[in-house]
């Protein structure tokens, strides 16, 4: 059945447009500090400086030591870190279109909140600090819920592609904040304000949308023609008259077999490898611009908007090409996760050694490098083990992916502390030994899903509605081989 035009593709971009605002909030203060800071005066511990113009806001900066900047960046982890391991039980229990409703409204209420410090002479840091933990707080049910709507929606062999256009709005939200923020900082009085009140407001225009044309499953749309629900529910294994919401205990929950998975092991252990680097990346790309190759700041956004457009191009690519090659059976889903996930690792490994030697003597290869970085990242996105929790355990996704991506937050978190107590000046010889650490996790993350990873799914995460088929086009599935001669829609769950 077609995607273009259907409920399905319509989810699929309310949910990109979702995370899209998700990436907007949380890179904001990444471009902002940029202006907000006054670097002259953080010597003598002067709170801020007044710039007076003809903008309706005076040029309001403040004296925030590299400690306090990279506490600031980090405290959205502090927030998120805290609501990743029960959103993905309450999305499936209250139901996904809930939780990202509340999600995203509210983040947009604490965003708009940052903006107060400007009338604020005193404790300016700590309040800013609070809005920022607020915000992470607040996204942390997003990325689980999306799983829990992918396991009811996505097809095995759209499945790439779906999650590629969900997700690729993220590195879009980031490039389109980036330009725009680098342009408010450069040519508006306090430009960090408006940031702010921007990304704010495209959280209030999404919310009407999706309440309106979203609903949990295919079985409760209001609006889906019965033919699309009849193939969702075929091809995912659900009962299509079957309505009555689902609820899972965290009793009930097989936690044993989850700890025994080695597939779940290579999806934890890559995705904190992988997150501990990326997320930093995010939090300080403009400073590694501004200050290790010395680019003015007017043109830092355009940058790292052509660097962050690169990213979603990538992972629409990845998961468009992943569905491809495994429905015309070209080579096994597991082998293509494998692929792109290695990719998504080792040349980021690459990456970061280079730019052990780049500063401002050579700034065109420093630029290169973290435009190669950005985009080889994405590619896990699209066909990598951001993908692969719903192949392994579709049942299950949004809980162990909430349980993974908590732990790979709080490694993230320890990579701004680390980098704040490691970097004590603007310098390349600083910056060189954190570098050398990303690295080395990189390929911790990229040798681990090669050895343990899978795309086959655990015969005790299923989705369990009603039984399925035993037999598919009078094709027998072997145990032995069902990776490899068998195409990605009648691939058959291992009983681990």
């Amino acid at each position: 059945m077609r995607l273009i035009p259907s409920t399905r593709f319509t989810l699929a971009l309310l949910v990109s447009f979702a995370l899209f605002i998700q990436y907007s909030q949380r890179v904001s203060l990444s471009m902002s500090i940029v202006c907000m800071v006054n670097r002259t005066t953080i010597d003598n511990a002067s709170r801020f400086s007044v710039k007076y113009g003809s903008e309706l806001l005076n040029d309001k900066k403040f004296a925030w030591t590299e400690f306090q900047q990279q506490i600031l960046l980090g405290a959205y982890w502090f927030g998120y870190i805290f609501t990743l391991i029960p959103s993905g039980w309450l999305s499936i229990t209250l139901g996904a279109k809930r939780m990202f409703a509340g999600s995203l409204l509210f983040s947009s209420i604490a965003t708009i909140g940052i903006c107060s410090i400007y009338f604020i002479d005193r404790f300016n840091f700590y309040v800013a600090l609070f809005f920022r933990i607020i915000i992470g707080f607040t996204h942390g049910p997003l990325f689980p819920a999306t799983y829990t709507f992918w396991s009811v929606w996505a097809v095995p062999f759209e499945r790439s592609t779906l999650t590629a256009i969900g997700f690729c709005s993220n590195n879009l939200g980031t490039s389109i904040t980036m330009l725009v923020g680098g342009l408010l900082c450069r040519y508006v009085s306090s430009g960090w304000v408006h940031i702010f009140l921007l990304t704010a407001l495209c959280g209030f225009i999404w919310l009407p949308l999706w309440l309106w044309l979203v609903a949990d499953s295919p079985q409760t749309h209001r609006t889906i023609s019965e033919k699309e629900r009849n193939y969702i529910c075929k091809h995912i294994g659900l009962n299509s008259d079957h309505k009555k919401k689902k609820t899972v205990s965290l009793a009930s929950l097989p936690w044993k077999k989850f700890l025994r998975s080695k597939p779940l092991i290579a999806l934890f252990v890559t995705e904190c490898c992988n997150l501990f680097g990326l997320f930093f990346f995010y939090t300080n790309v403009g400073k590694i611009l501004t200050e290790i190759h010395r680019i003015p700041t007017q043109y830092t956004g355009y940058i790292l908007a052509a660097g962050f457009i690169c990213m979603p191009i990538s992972s629409l690519l990845a998961g468009i090409i992943a569905d491809n090659v495994v429905r015309r059976e070209m080579i096994s889903l597991t082998n293509v996760r494998k692929l792109f996930n290695s990719l998504a690792s080792f040349i980021p490994a690459i990456c970061t050694i280079v730019l052990c030697f780049c500063d401002h003597t050579r700034q065109v290869l420093g630029l290169i490098t973290i435009l190669i970085l950005l985009f080889s990242s994405a590619l896990a996105y699209g066909s990598g083990y951001i993908v692969n929790f719903v192949d392994v355990l579709p049942a299950y996704s949004s809980i162990v992916f909430g349980i993974a991506t908590a732990a790979a937050t709080f490694g993230a978190l320890m990579a701004n502390v680390i980098a704040g107590l490691v970097i004590k000046r603007p310098v390349l010889e600083d910056w060189r030994k954190i570098f050398i650490l990303f690295s080395i996790i990189y390929v911790i993350g990229g040798v681990t899903f090669l050895i343990l990873g899978s795309a086959v799914p655990r015969s005790w995460a299923l989705l369990k509605t009603h039984e399925p088929e035993q037999q598919i086009d009078d094709v027998t599935i072997n145990a032995a081989d069902e990776e490899e001669t068998i195409p990605m829609r009648i691939v058959a769950p291992i009983n681990e």
